[in-house]
């Protein structure tokens, strides 16, 4: 009886302490809330080590497998990580000079190119339609009116294109501006990566003390799951980007369209994005080549539709797999959510985690389904055999 009555106590003095924390963290929002900001961007350096240690990791692993495989010498088994790992950054290095001296170049152009042409491209547009829709007066005026130079159509399209420009160029001039918090990020992320097999063992050790068998099992599970969904998922949409982008720019090529590089550019770095990212590559193409013909822009939009069909159907599903193994609702659900969440870093993160809870819950619900089917056949059976059975005292 006493030992149920201390266990009461004390249930009863951590849901007051639990009422007590939650309350303050309501009364003292925004200092908690200022306080977690101040202490993200403080962490900025080490989360972004942490990501780019995962990216060298694959890279790393890739490259140990193929580095001196049957060698027994111990000098080439200790240099094998760290030359795998030099590999690796240049690697890095390389295409992250490649997106800042081709791509991010190009991306500039056209936004500046979208910032002056906007205009005369929403005027050709009018313009054209104004021309088919003769036998239409309604949509006539209606044509008329939106053509007007002091449209309010019009000037929303331009803030808006205005307001992207101003982002995308203050977002270039931060990045190249943090080269001090790139160099923490490297130095932390190399560090991570060669010790990466102590960290593990670190962890082991952790797990191992605090939880249970059976929770460090599933533990351990779920971060496999979350490994493989996130390293997949990357590295097949970073593939996927280029092989789309390089694609675009050598199909404008050969069929003539302007602009060839710049739209190009612009389509692969826009793949990066589930979903959004094939219709904003297509809306920069359209408004960028608009003003030269608007017969060539409605030509590139029937191409890019087929190109994108083409890849949806039989480079894609090869690139990326069945990494994702997510219904399409719920990937466009993640991307909707994660933007609105954490803007363009939500629709890149939002995806790989939707998916990795996604496969973790089919894991339960058919696990579950099997126990529940398994639970039920000795109950079914028996009743067939009591019905099987003829009554008693016939």
């Amino acid at each position: 009886m006493r030992l149920k009555l201390r266990q009461d106590k004390q249930f009863v003095i951590k849901m007051i302490i639990l009422a007590g924390v939650i309350a303050l963290l309501v009364v003292r929002s925004e200092r908690v809330l200022s306080g977690t900001g101040k202490l993200i961007t403080a962490l900025t350096p080490l989360i972004a080590g942490a990501i780019l240690a995962f990216i060298l990791t694959m890279l790393v692993n890739l490259f140990e497998r193929v580095l001196f495989p049957k060698t027994e010498k111990l000098f080439l088994r200790k240099a094998r990580t760290p030359i795998a790992l030099l590999i690796s950054v240049i690697i890095v290095l390389c295409l992250i000079a490649l997106v800042l001296y081709l791509i991010i170049p190009q991306l500039i152009k056209t936004v500046s190119l979208l910032v002056n042409q906007l205009p005369e491209t929403y005027r050709t547009v009018i313009n054209y339609l104004e021309e088919k829709a003769v036998h239409f007066p309604w949509l006539g005026n209606f044509l008329k009116d939106a053509g007007a130079q002091d449209s309010p159509t019009m000037n929303k399209l331009v803030g808006l294109v205005s307001n992207f420009s101003s982002t995308l160029f203050s977002v270039t001039g931060s990045v190249l501006n943090a080269l001090v918090t790139t160099v923490f990020t490297i130095i932390f992320a190399i560090y991570l990566v060669l010790n990466r097999k102590k960290l593990s063992r670190q962890f082991e050790q952790l797990f191992s003390a605090f939880l249970n068998p059976v929770a460090k099992r599933r533990l351990q599970h779920m971060l496999s799951v979350a490994r493989d969904t996130f390293s997949g998922f990357f590295a097949g949409q970073f593939t996927e980007a280029l092989i789309l982008g390089s694609l675009v720019t050598i199909g404008m090529l050969i069929f003539g369209f302007p602009y060839a590089p710049m739209v190009g550019s612009a389509v692969g770095f826009c793949a990066l994005f589930p979903i959004v990212g094939s219709y904003v590559g297509a809306a920069v193409g359209f408004i960028v080549i608009a003003p030269h013909s608007i017969n060539q822009a409605l030509l590139f939009l029937l191409f890019l539709i087929i190109l994108q069909q083409l890849d949806s159907n039989l480079i894609y599903p090869r690139v990326v797999g069945h990494t994702i193994g997510m219904p399409g609702i719920w990937v466009f659900a993640s991307v909707v959510v994660g933007m609105g969440m954490a803007g363009i870093a939500g629709v890149l993160l939002g995806v790989p985690f939707a998916a990795t809870i996604y496969k973790l819950v089919r894991e339960q619900v058919k696990k579950r389904n099997a126990l529940k089917h398994q639970s039920l056949q000795p109950k079914e059976a028996d009743e067939d055999h009591s019905m099987d059975e003829p009554p008693a005292g016939s």
